[in-house]
């Protein structure tokens, strides 16, 4: 009787265990993309721009296009759910060194519409929608080395670091806790 209690019991923790898990089937990833017409005015730099930045209102630095990259990312869905995916990301480094250097990321999600990034100096700014970017540019002026910009927008983050883009230009000015990047016109 004991060995016929402990057999049911381990073949009731047997199939408890095979009936809870759930296997998940080899199925190709869902692909998520970005809208490609939107990357000249989110990224409008090439694998060959230059931008001149005044650096503290003394320093002038030379940024250079690292090249614009395509990547897949491979994540999976939440706990509980087999989905994969691949999510497309653009992304274009200006650097004129190893400290001084932005860059742009445009990228798919998982599940919501593509966003936009800014990484200055390894400080990220908030995620932006690229619906919101693109159409809902705010209408701010931004004077900056006696030039004015119209349709600028403003990036923030939670630590008050700042980067200011228009849609032509790109990145105009950068303000991070302790330097102020300004596009030399």
């Amino acid at each position: 009787m004991k060995q016929t209690k402990t057999f049911t019991i381990l073949l009731f923790a047997i199939l408890l265990i095979n009936g809870c898990s759930k296997d998940c089937p080899d199925s190709k990833p869902i692909e998520k993309g970005v809208n490609k017409s939107y990357l000249p005015y989110i990224i409008p730099y090439s694998d060959t721009s230059t931008r001149l930045f005044l650096k503290n209102g003394k320093d002038t630095l030379l940024f250079k296009s690292q090249g614009l990259k395509e990547t897949k990312i491979s994540e999976s869905a939440s706990e509980g759910n087999c989905d994969k995916y691949n999510l497309q990301q653009y992304s274009l480094k200006m650097a004129a060194s190893d400290t001084d250097f932005f860059e742009v990321k445009y990228f798919a999600i998982k599940t919501n519409v593509p966003k936009v990034q800014y990484l200055c100096h390894n400080l990220e700014t908030n995620k932006i929608d690229d619906s919101r970017y693109i159409y809902f540019f705010q209408l701010k002026q931004l004077n900056t080395l006696n030039y004015t910009y119209d349709s600028v927008s403003i990036s923030p983050n939670k630590y008050g670091d700042t980067v200011y883009t228009n849609l032509k230009f790109g990145i105009l000015r950068v303000k991070d806790f302790n330097n102020i990047y300004e596009l030399i016109k």
